[in-house]
Parts: C-alpha cells; sequence; structure tokens
C-alpha cells in the first residue's frame, strides 16, 4: 500500500490501525520480566530484549539462595494467573523450586531467544527528537558498554534488586567470614562457628531457625521488633510451613484442572480478604493484633520477661512488613542463642561492639538487612527537557503514577514500582494488569501514529497527593522504621497500594487517557485510520462477525 493525495493531506493507504515496527528494551529478567515475555508473543511488529545484569532468570528467587529461603506466600499464589502448577510440592515452596517453574516458564515463552544476560543497564536517555530512549548497557563478562535503542522502554527490575550492607561503622574491617543474605555463598559451613545475623526482617526470620542447630553459638542482632504472624492462609497447611502436597492431591490437580482452579482462587481469596486488617483503630485491626500478640506471647513464654516486652511491637500489625516465622520465635530461646537489641556502635576485626560498649565476638556476620527499597534508579535515567529521575525522586520520594508510569519519562513504565500492592494480598494479578497498562500505551505508539506518550505532572502530583491521603488512613503510615517508607520512620510510603488488590486492578482496568499528553507523527492525529478498511477486509475474513443470535 501507499498512498492517496486529496486537497488537504496524504491518506495512508492502509486499513485502520496498521501496526508499525516498533522495538521494546525490557530491564529485568525476574517474574516481571518472565511475564513481559509471555504477554509479547501476542504482540505483531515488536522486536524486543531483555537486558538482565545476572546469568539467568528469576531475579530474587535466582539471587537469595540462604538457608531456609522459602516464599511465605502459598505457592498456588506464587504463579502466574494464567498458569497453575499442579507440581508444587509443598503449600510453601522454597528459593529452588520456584526459580525451577520460573525458569521453565521462560523457556516455555522463548525468553531465552530475547535476553542477553550478564548485561546491566548503567543509563537510559530520551531523545524527544527520535522519539526513543538511548539506553547503555554494560557487558558485565567482556568489560564493555554497548548502546541500544527502542520506542519503549520497561523497567521490570522491581523493588528487590539492589541489596545493601547495612550502615554500620568498620563492617567490612571484619576479618571473619562476611555474607549477605542476598549473596549467599553455598559452600559456606557454619558447623560450630559463632555466629551473627543482623537483622530481623524476613530473611532472618527465615535463617534463625535454619541454623541454630547447627552453629556453636547465634548472636541475633534485633533494631525494632516486627510482628511474627501464623502462617498466611495456615488453615490449609496441616502440618505448618513444611506441609506437603500428597501424591494424590497433585494428581487430582493434573487430571482436573477446575480442582485446581477452585483451590487457587480460594487462597487467593484467603490472602486479599486480610486488607480490612490494614484501616488504623478497626475492628479487623484490633482483631488481628489480639491474634498476633497473643501467639507471640505464648511462643515467647519461656523468655526473660523483659526481653520479651522489647520483642513485641507497639505499633499496629501491619506498619512492617506482617512475617510468618514459624520456628523463629522458638529459636530465639534455645541454650545456643543470644538476642541483642541495643544498636550496634560498630565493628571490628574480630565481632561487634553494640551501643553500650559490649564486645561480641563471632567468626560470621550474616547481613539479612535486605535492599534498597527507595525505587530510586540505579543508573541515570534522564527524560524529557534533561530531567534525571533518580535526582527528583532523591529529593520528593518516588512519585509514580498508579505505580506504572511518571512525568518527563515518555514511554517508560514500570512494573513493580512504586506503591504496587507488594503486600495487599496477591501480587501476581497486579503484575499483569502493570504489563497490559503498559502494552496498552504500547500498541498506540505502533498503530494509531503515537510518537509519545506521557503522564501529565498535574495527574502525577493529584494522584500522589491522593495516595498520601489514603495511606493516613492505614497501619502502613504507622510510627515505625519499614522498608515500606524506604527504610525510614516517617517518610513517605512507597511501598504497598492505597487500597486491595482487588482496588487496584479496578484501578488500572481502564487507563485514564486524560491523564497523558501524546505527541504525534503527523499534523492530523487521525491518519491511523487509513483509507477506510478494516483488518478483516485486509485478511479476507468474514465479516459478519458481529451477528451473535
Amino acid at each position: 500500500m501507499g498512498s492517496i493525495s486529496t486537497d488537504k493531506y496524504v491518506v495512508p493507504d492502509q486499513y485502520i490501525g496498521k501496526p508499525k515496527q516498533i522495538k521494546v528494551i525490557v530491564i529485568g529478567a525476574g517474574i516481571s520480566g518472565i511475564a513481559f515475555a509471555y504477554k509479547a508473543r501476542s504482540l505483531e511488529a515488536v522486536e524486543y530484549v531483555i537486558y538482565e545484569k545476572n546469568a539467568d532468570v528469576g531475579g530474587t528467587w535466582l539471587e537469595s539462595r540462604y538457608p531456609g529461603c522459602s516464599c511465605d506466600i502459598p505457592a498456588h499464589s506464587y504463579s502466574y494467573p494464567w498458569v497453575g502448577n499442579p507440581e508444587w510440592s509443598q503449600i510453601y515452596a522454597g528459593a529452588e523450586e520456584i526459580w525451577k517453574f520460573y525458569r521453565d516458564r521462560a523457556q516455555e515463552y522463548d525468553l531465552y531467544d530475547h535476553a542477553r544476560f550478564n548485561h546491566q543497564v548503567v543509563g537510559a536517555r530520551w531523545d524527544e527528537v527520535q522519539s526513543k530512549w538511548f539506553v547503555n548497557i554494560h557487558d558485565l563478562e567482556s568489560g564493555q558498554t554497548i548502546e541500544d535503542s527502542a520506542e519503549v522502554l520497561i523497567n521490570c527490575s522491581g523493588a528487590l534488586n539492589n541489596w545493601k550492607w547495612p550502615a554500620i561503622p568498620g563492617l567490612h574491617s571484619f576479618e571473619g567470614t562476611l555474607v549477605h543474605t542476598a549473596r549467599y555463598p553455598q559452600d559456606l559451613d557454619l558447623s560450630g562457628k559463632t555466629v551473627a545475623v543482623i537483622g530481623a526482617g524476613s530473611s532472618a526470620i527465615q535463617v534463625v531457625p535454619t541454623i541454630q542447630p547447627t552453629v556453636e553459638k547465634l548472636v541475633n542482632f534485633i533494631r525494632s521488633p516486627t510482628w511474627i504472624a501464623p502462617q498466611f492462609v495456615g488453615q490449609i497447611a496441616k502440618d505448618g510451613r513444611g506441609t506437603k502436597y500428597t501424591p494424590e492431591q497433585k494428581a487430582n490437580f493434573r487430571q482436573n484442572p477446575e480442582e485446581l482452579l477452585k483451590h487457587r482462587q480460594e487462597i487467593d481469596h484467603a490472602l486479599n480478604s486480610r486488607f480490612p486488617n490494614f484501616y488504623k483503630g478497626s475492628a479487623a485491626q484490633k482483631a488481628s493484633r489480639d491474634i498476633v500478640e497473643k501467639g507471640m506471647r505464648e511462643k515467647l513464654a519461656a523468655m526473660d520477661p523483659a526481653l520479651r516486652e522489647k520483642l513485641i511491637p507497639e505499633f499496629d500489625v501491619g506498619c512492617r512488613r506482617v512475617t510468618p516465622g514459624e520456628g523463629y520465635l522458638e529459636a530465639l530461646q534455645k541454650d545456643n542463642v543470644q538476642v541483642v537489641t541495643g544498636p550496634i556502635q560498630r565493628i571490628q576485626k574480630d565481632g561487634l561492639i553494640t551501643g553500650d560498649g559490649t564486645a561480641h565476638p563471632v567468626d560470621v556476620i550474616i547481613a539479612a538487612t535486605g535492599y534498597d527499597t527507595t525505587y530510586i534508579p540505579s543508573f541515570p535515567l534522564i527524560g524529557r527537557n534533561g530531567v534525571n529521575l533518580g535526582k527528583r525522586w532523591s529529593q520528593t520520594g518516588a512519585e509514580a503514577y498508579f505505580t506504572c508510569a511518571v512525568p518527563d519519562m515518555p514511554n517508560y513504565f514500570m512494573v513493580v514500582g512504586p506503591n504496587t500492592p507488594i503486600s495487599n494480598g496477591s501480587l501476581m494479578p497486579a503484575i499483569e494488569t502493570q504489563l497490559e497498562f503498559a502494552l496498552g500505551f504500547t500498541k498506540k505508539i505502533q498503530s494509531q501514529g503515537v510518537k509519545s506518550v506521557v503522564v501529565t505532572q498535574q495527574a502525577n502530583t493529584e494522584f500522589n497527593d491522593h495516595k498520601d491521603a489514603v495511606m493516613n488512613l492505614l497501619t502502613f503510615s504507622g510510627n515505625c522504621s519499614s522498608w515500606y517508607k524506604g527504610g525510614t520512620s516517617d517518610g513517605r510510603i512507597v511501598g504497598p497500594w492505597p487500597g486491595s488488590v482487588n482496588h487496584f486492578l479496578e484501578s488500572l482496568k481502564e487507563p485514564r487517557l486524560q491523564d497523558f499528553e501524546f505527541r504525534y507523527e503527523g499534523a492530523n492525529r487521525y491518519a491511523y485510520l487509513g483509507s477506510g478498511l478494516s483488518l478483516r477486509e485486509h485478511k479476507n475474513e468474514p465479516l459478519g462477525w458481529y451477528i451473535r443470535s
């Protein structure tokens, strides 16, 4: 097809919405990047490449292999909405099993044909004239830096991708073995060692009871208390965290897909129905606190009362991430375990010194101190008018529009960006919804003559004002230090969504196009309508398809 000249302008001689060839660059081959590969199979005329800093897919589940590492969400809720897994070995799957499941999905979705591993994105710049992103990528094997470009940039790196050491003076002067849970060496032998575990978050809660029977002595440094809850959806786990699916159950799931679907839906319903617990002062919050506190006190019954009180939080349940911790509280009371609640003043060559001057000599330090959760990009991300997103967010805190888009960053979208429902219930449907949001705009760029699309500053500001106001109603904004606030006690909430999972899905179901600025390739934005034919006519398909009865 060519074009048809009229008195006003040249009409493209094409069917309506004929897609042009475009390219998408995706950052990260974790769970979100694998999900993108699945969604990309339905796209026409889209070339894509996924740049991944690790040697394989899986993101956090490839990196985190510390003792006891597993998901505290039931495995059947930790599968994509479009694919079940009748073969999960137990209710709460371990890290390696989760990674293998997603590696298999990556193979099934042809991700490996589009991925470049050991390639770390180190910079990205929007070119207004060409309406493209130019991305700098460091080849970690060759040491060279290459440049690539694309019309659309999708950041699938998520929140847990940039692990960090604790900011303790003298940390690297320690002459023993120093490890982080996100880079745990698989050959580390702790037998007969004195081991310090710094932290009481989700990884520490899994590490401590796992290594306690092996070590000579374990010292757990707990800067602030956290709520240790019963297992999520624990009613289906009759044997606790180790509850396995029987061969008969797995066979039933394989042979009767409707039974697997029902099981998965019941789990997600139970997870999602917890959200009312997060409203401050609500009956649900009070009941939740009563249950969790009662359980903690019962499990800590043998502990010195003064120390026990230091481990029971005063803040509401949900201010920090509520974490199931089977065996953790019991481990803290073993004869070879010491709990230290005072601050760590410094670290020296043979151990740790607490604020009261007490020395704690150890052989191994395990930093279970998590990630940089500020969402600030780890590389320069330069958008329209030279705006550096990292510098902006360093001043304002992470401010995204409905978790997915940012002012001055045209054709840039995030999956598991700021204020994704990471603790509100099931995460997987949120990932799918965010991808569909990004790909909806990608299709407009392809088929409606759009050069660039970007959310307006006013829309972003008003959304975040509303988000902040709702957060004041929720326990996420309580008086505690939390990674929801980027590791602060009084910062803006950049973690969870200001509502339930179902609220999130409805919020993004129909994107508010009025909140975006579009720029077009030609003078007439309706040129994409073409010369008057549809795709059905172009393909010689039946044209009475709309008759339904």
